[in-house]
């Protein structure tokens, strides 16, 4: 990806402003000003965002602001992906269009659902930060999606959070995680999301603006579409993966997908110091944990949602991906 939108770096400013941070200069410093980064037009490198991000999270006592920020981003804050959500007719829908429209405000995160005993699991993938980057962005989430379903309890009341999943350690500051109260909280998953009942995904939310809604998405579709003209051809093969999800996607139906020749689409990513093979390798060795770890799916079942006609030909495949055999895997990351 060549850029990231800075929707909600306003906000960020707004926070750090709130414990004293030098926001001039730390602006400055990466060729940036408050009045550009209140500009929508505004995009920066993903590695510029990551340095930002870093060097805010190193001041002090600011490892929290990701739940801070979280905490302040209402339902208005998101502008039309928002208005969109608020007019959703049922909790289905407002998960499918998050899974949809999520990266014109936040890239990098992947939602996946998953249906497991009288629970929906609604999965956040993150695939590009790590660390205390990726707890930012998990917390900001978060606390963002919690938000969410608040307001939508008020039409509601019967919505509410089972669990909500973090695949990190329990934080220090763990009293910030109060703003999810009642909410369960379970750390150190294989995976980060929440769960809902099952039974609340196709309820009716009453008093909904089905033409707002058609004009919100009207809206953020035009904006996936402007995104789409600054992603990198490597952003664009990963999103065409992700829609097949376990299919195992040809260079040439990608590029067919892209609307390129394939000997284009081989030149292009290469201009990238990528290539198909690596995408695709990464998509699988994702694949491959959620179904492993996420859906319970046994050796032998992963191979074949993977396209393995061999299992031993799988295992080869995954002790590339992880340095271990799926058995030793699955071992050291039991719940």
């Amino acid at each position: 990806m060549k850029y990231l939108p800075v929707y909600y770096l306003g906000h960020l400013i707004d926070v750090l402003s709130e414990h004293s941070f030098p926001i001039e200069a730390w602006l400055q410093q990466h060729q940036l000003s408050t009045e550009t980064v209140y500009s929508v037009e505004t995009k920066i490198a993903p590695e510029q965002f990551d340095e930002l991000i870093q060097q805010a999270l190193s001041q002090g006592n600011m490892h929290h602001i990701g739940l801070t920020i979280g905490r302040k981003l209402q339902i208005a804050h998101h502008g039309t992906f928002g208005l969109a959500l608020l007019n959703c007719e049922t909790i289905e829908q407002m998960i499918k269009f998050v899974q949809q429209y999520l990266v014109i405000r936040i890239p990098f995160i992947e939602i996946n659902i998953v249906h497991k005993h009288d629970q929906v699991l609604v999965l956040a993938k993150d695939t590009h930060w790590q660390g205390d980057l990726h707890r930012f962005v998990i917390e900001a989430v978060s606390g963002a999606m919690f938000n969410i379903f608040m307001a939508l309890q008020q039409k509601v009341p019967t919505l509410s959070i089972d669990c909500l999943f973090f695949d990190y350690p329990k934080p220090q500051y763990i009293e910030k995680y109060n703003m999810f109260s009642p909410t369960v909280l379970e750390f150190d998953r294989a995976y980060c999301g929440v769960a809902i009942n099952e039974k609340l995904l196709n309820q009716k939310i009453p008093n909904v603006d089905k033409l707002g809604f058609i004009q919100a998405q009207q809206a953020c579709e035009q904006e996936l579409q402007k995104w789409l003209q600054f992603a990198s051809v490597s952003g664009k093969v990963q999103q065409c993966l992700m829609q097949k999800q376990f299919l195992r996607a040809s260079l040439e139906s990608v590029a067919q997908q892209l609307n390129i020749s394939t000997r284009t689409l081989h030149r292009q990513l290469k201009q990238e110091g990528n290539s198909f093979k690596k995408i695709q390798e990464r998509h699988q060795a994702s694949i491959a944990r959620e179904c492993l770890l996420v859906y319970g799916y046994s050796v032998s079942q992963t191979a074949a949602n993977l396209g393995f006609d061999d299992v031993a030909n799988f295992r080869r495949a995954f002790k590339r991906w992880y340095s271990c055999t799926p058995s030793d895997f699955l071992d050291k990351n039991k719940a």
